[in-house]
């Protein structure tokens, strides 16, 4: 930005859209600490004030400029992220684990020391708190390419899918597109839990032949 509008900057202002201060008869974005290159048509008010709107028309949401990007890396990052906690257990020996717990009651509690339970467990709960990180600068990132609304990060805490539908939602009403990562998100979701379920099967099933292998051999010994 030019000097000219840095010394125009509508000093402890909320972010929203402002006149343009070099004059020109458009509105432009101050995102909170300084002036961005996003403008849109618009009639120009007093310089440094809000543009007064009628009442309710706040409710409408105000569209970015054309060709404004609506995806960020963030919000990719954060879709990748559940996939940390579901890879090691594809490693963890489930079959040698519950066959152990037949024979030895303390087999169950050496689960705990196990390096692909504590590897999906501390994963876990690292791409939980990197979920929620991803989603605020995320937002974050939003606002300084000129999105009025942002879906707030805080939602991230329920689940990482309810924040990248409701953050798509929003992005579309204001860019008219931006619903790639909502699809994204559904579908890595579904494979996910298809891919956790035939794990499951495929354990269950090994659990069973494995039970009925030792009971014939405990069987045939007495």
């Amino acid at each position: 930005m030019t000097n000219e509008l840095a010394h125009s900057a509508p000093a402890a202002s909320p972010a929203g859209w402002y006149p343009d201060p070099s004059g020109a008869p458009t509105l432009r974005w101050w995102d909170g600490l300084r002036w961005t290159e996003h403008t849109t048509a618009g009639a120009a008010g007093a310089s440094g004030a809000p543009v007064l709107r009628p009442y309710g028309e706040h409710l409408v949401h105000t569209q970015v400029p054309a060709g404004t990007p609506t995806s960020t890396p963030w919000i990719w990052l954060m879709i990748a992220l559940p996939l940390l906690g579901v890879i090691p257990l594809f490693g963890f020996d489930m079959t040698g684990y519950m066959v152990d717990s037949i024979t030895d009651p303390m087999a169950q509690f050496r689960m705990y020391l196990d390096p692909w339970y504590l590897s999906a467990l501390v994963l876990g709960w690292t791409a939980y708190g990197l979920g929620v990180w991803f989603a605020a600068l995320d937002r974050a990132e939003l606002r300084r390419r000129g999105f009025g609304r942002q879906f707030h990060w805080a939602w991230t805490f329920l689940s990482s899918l309810v924040y990248v539908i409701g953050r798509s939602v929003v992005v579309k009403r204001q860019a008219g597109r931006g619903t790639a990562p909502m699809h994204v998100a559904i579908w890595t979701t579904v494979a996910t839990f298809i891919g956790t379920m035939i794990w499951v099967i495929v354990m269950t099933a090994q659990l069973v032949q494995a039970t009925m292998e030792y009971s014939g051999a405990y069987a045939g010994a007495l």
